[in-house]
């Protein structure tokens, strides 16, 4: 593909939140908003949105659980911004309330016509359409500071399903890396090393896109130096300010494409017993195997991903990923996360569907991918 197109209106700075989003709720013509947001956050942080909302404006709030949002709160959110006649909707905190928020500015009051698509998709759904604005407040760096392409839903018979493509980007971010903080070490280590692969994928996509390349090893490079600091550290400012600085980037480098790594995360979080996992959390069992296949078609692209970790020239780039991994207590074998054997074939062949596949340095087929879950258990 040789067409790039970048982004949302963003807004990043400490503080950012009471700063901007008076002019942006007015900038989007948003007066009745619905705020989607995780109940895990509802402390200070929270607060401190409602008391920046303007004095004209009157939200109406629904909290939903912080783990994977499913099919009924999208439906409970519709019915709430139907009776509220809600004009857009607020996402703030984590994955859970961002990707419901992104979902629910494509469908509105009716979702009924995307539960219908829903019911016949196998693999990730493309999204087409865009309807009310959608504003997101991330605290914490998962999908990219709010700014991925994708989101993922559990539909009521517990598969999960991942709505892809420019319509699921949301009209304004504000990223404040003072919002951060409240997320538990375990939440912060997935969505960290979720930043991590996302920017090793986008540097490594097949695609040609060089200021996806410069942004994607600028990303790892931030998100390598702070990590463990900010997992092991709640009250460390400036590593939560970095690592969301790369998030912002890996989503920004996301136009070009992702990778193995995704294709089998998408996939495993499509099975019932791992539809409620976080996003990222198997990603230190699945790289160092996706890395070790596309070696072959990677040129001296490895090099330049140490250099950015600040790895020794030597080092084995899918060991040093696993190790960071284990330094984080992500698991590092797919059985100790839960994933059953028995679902590794249908798994095999969903990754093969996923888009993601498809800008993979190496194509893989479903025997590829097979063989790199059994290594992986």
């Amino acid at each position: 593909m040789s067409l790039i197109t970048y982004l949302s209106r963003v807004h990043f700075a400490d503080g950012v939140l009471e700063d901007a989003i008076e002019a942006e709720l007015d900038y989007q013509r948003i007066a009745r908003p619905l705020v989607i947001a995780d109940q895990a956050l509802q402390g200070r942080a929270f607060e401190r949105l409602l008391a920046a909302l303007p004095e004209q404006v009157r939200p109406k709030v629904l909290d939903v659980p912080p783990s994977t949002g499913r099919e009924e709160d999208l439906l409970a959110a519709a019915q709430l911004f139907a009776t509220g006649r809600c004009d857009g909707i607020i996402g703030f905190g984590g994955a859970t309330a961002i990707d419901l928020a992104k979902i629910l500015s494509l469908t509105g009051a009716d979702p009924a016509a995307l539960t219908r698509r829903l019911d016949g998709a196998g693999a990730p759904v493309r999204m087409r359409a865009a309807g009310s604005p959608a504003i997101v407040i991330p605290t914490s760096a998962a999908s990219g500071a709010g700014l991925s392409r994708c989101a993922g839903i559990v539909r009521s018979d517990g598969r999960r399903v991942t709505l892809i493509g420019a319509p699921m980007l949301p009209a304004a971010a504000l990223c404040d890396p003072t919002l951060m903080g409240e997320e538990p070490g375990e939440a912060v280590a997935a969505a960290g090393m979720d930043v991590i692969v996302h920017c090793i994928e986008t540097y490594l996509c097949a695609d040609w896109n060089p200021p996806a390349d410069g942004i994607a090893l600028e990303g790892l490079r931030r998100a390598a130096s702070v990590l463990e600091r900010a997992v092991a550290d709640r009250e460390d400012l400036e590593a939560r300010r970095e690592l969301l600085a790369a998030a912002l980037n890996g989503a920004l480098a996301e136009e070009k494409g992702l990778g193995g790594i995704h294709a089998l995360a998408h996939a495993l979080e499509e099975t019932p017993t791992a539809a409620a996992a976080r996003h990222g959390r198997f990603h230190a069992a699945l790289a160092p195997h996706v890395l070790a296949f596309n070696a072959p078609a990677v040129g001296g692209r490895y090099t330049l991903i140490k250099q950015a970790m600040r790895l020794p020239a030597a080092a084995d780039l899918p060991q040093a990923v696993a190790d960071l991994g284990e330094r984080l207590a992500l698991p590092v074998r797919l059985g100790m996360a839960g994933v059953r054997r028995t679902t590794l074939d249908p798994v095999s062949r969903r990754a093969e569907a996923d888009p993601a596949n498809r800008t993979n340095p190496r194509l893989a087929t479903a025997g590829d991918y097979r063989a790199m879950l059994e290594a992986a258990f």
